[in-house]
């Protein structure tokens, strides 16, 4: 199921034009809504970003086969009618939780062609944070100068360093996360 949130647009007057919106931003997985819902209560705090933002949340079906998830990302993409510029799947709360529609979704979205983004973050507020910076950096990629200065955020926290998988070190052995934790050691 997919979910277009309302945004706050201003109405459109003779001597003022409707502001469009410049960016598509989809939400997908188990705790999509909620995430998607979050952002849109943040972006009213930023000027400008609710005008210019178009969030759409899909929650992630129970599919148990590749290509009833193939079939259904199709049919999303198709509702939203254009394909997302930021796209992040929200994975369910713990990795020991990941289900294998969270695998299933994984892949249809690669070989639907849709690049995406995990989204990390163990509260809240480090996800706001997370998907605030994946918002600001995609707006710097894609748009304009003149477009993209209203997705400059001020108080970016540096960001968190993801967590590959929620279980020890000594039990991963992922070589990406072990060269991104010794990375992370050496001085700035």
């Amino acid at each position: 199921m997919s979910t277009s949130l309302p945004s706050a647009e201003p109405t459109p007057s003779p001597s003022r034009p409707a502001l469009r919106k410049i960016l598509h931003i989809a939400f997908w997985g188990v705790d999509a809504q909620t995430l998607a819902r979050d952002i849109q209560a943040h972006a009213l705090t930023q000027p400008g970003w609710t005008e210019r933002l178009h969030i759409t949340a899909h929650d992630l079906p129970h599919a148990d086969c590749l290509e009833a998830m193939q079939t259904w990302l199709t049919s999303e993409l198709q509702t939203s009618g254009t394909r997302p510029h930021l796209s992040l799947l929200v994975p369910s709360g713990a990795a020991q939780n990941a289900n294998a529609g969270e695998l299933q979704l994984r892949n249809a979205l690669i070989s639907a062609g849709v690049s995406f983004q995990v989204l990390y973050g163990a509260t809240s507020e480090e996800r706001i944070r997370n998907t605030t910076n994946a918002i600001a950096l995609t707006a710097k990629a894609i748009l304009p100068s003149s477009e993209r200065a209203c997705f400059v955020v001020s108080d970016i926290a540096k960001p968190i360093n993801p967590r590959m998988r929620s279980w020890n070190c000594e039990k991963c052995s992922d070589p990406e996360c072990e060269h991104r934790l010794f990375t992370g050691l050496l001085p700035a």
